[in-house]
């Protein structure tokens, strides 16, 4: 198997998105989020925003992995990179969020604001590489982290994420270091216990 990794397209957005919920399914948390795995139908807002976010955001980057085997889309990462310094008035907004249909909205928005304050209080306006989201499979997922460490580390920029207990361990291979813990009470939504979010932050190498 042979892997590609390329900027994304508008026209890949489903196959990202099947790719996100299929990964969404396997984690309590993003369950109980998500009871319902939106169907192609129902994946308007995100649609709308991923579109959006591609097309008018400069700093937003889409990066697919492509088993060029079988010209498939297999992982993917959305990165943000911000060279420069952002005014209070930019990164301390919290835009509301829409969501697709059969997401539990309550539980969305809740985890949502909580990533916000978080980013927010951690990195504030300093230039820096934020990784908003990786799902990976077969290996794909460092090539993807990769790529955007390559980045940071040549414009001299730390970089941030927030980490799953799945990918913790991958990201503490590459540099990334605790900073933070974002707790989850699942029981609000009926689950059990508290779902662990890893706040990590990465010092430039070179």
């Amino acid at each position: 198997m042979v892997l590609l990794v390329e900027k994304a397209q508008e026209a890949d957005i489903q196959r990202l998105l099947d790719i996100m919920y299929a990964a969404f399914s396997k984690d309590p948390w993003n369950r109980l989020m998500y009871p319902k795995i939106p169907g192609t139908e129902a994946r308007g807002a995100s649609i709308e925003r991923w579109r959006d976010e591609i097309s008018n955001h400069p700093t937003m980057r889409f990066i697919k992995a492509v088993d060029t085997d079988v010209g498939e889309i297999i992982a993917f990462a959305r990165w943000n990179i911000y060279e420069m310094e952002r005014p209070e008035s930019e990164w301390k907004h919290t835009e509301a969020r829409k969501w697709d249909l059969g997401t539990n909205v309550d539980a969305a928005n809740e985890f949502y604001n909580a990533i916000c304050v978080e980013r927010q209080k951690v990195m504030g306006g300093k230039p820096h590489c934020c990784l908003n989201m990786l799902h990976q499979r077969r290996g794909a997922g460092r090539m993807l982290l990769c790529w955007g460490l390559k980045l940071a580390d040549g414009l001299g920029l730390e970089a941030y994420l927030e980490a799953s207990s799945e990918g913790h361990h991958l990201y503490q291979s590459t540099g990334f270091v605790d900073v933070e813990t974002l707790d989850i009470d699942m029981s609000k939504y009926g689950g059990h216990g508290i779902h662990h979010y890893f706040v990590m932050t990465r010092s430039p190498v070179g």
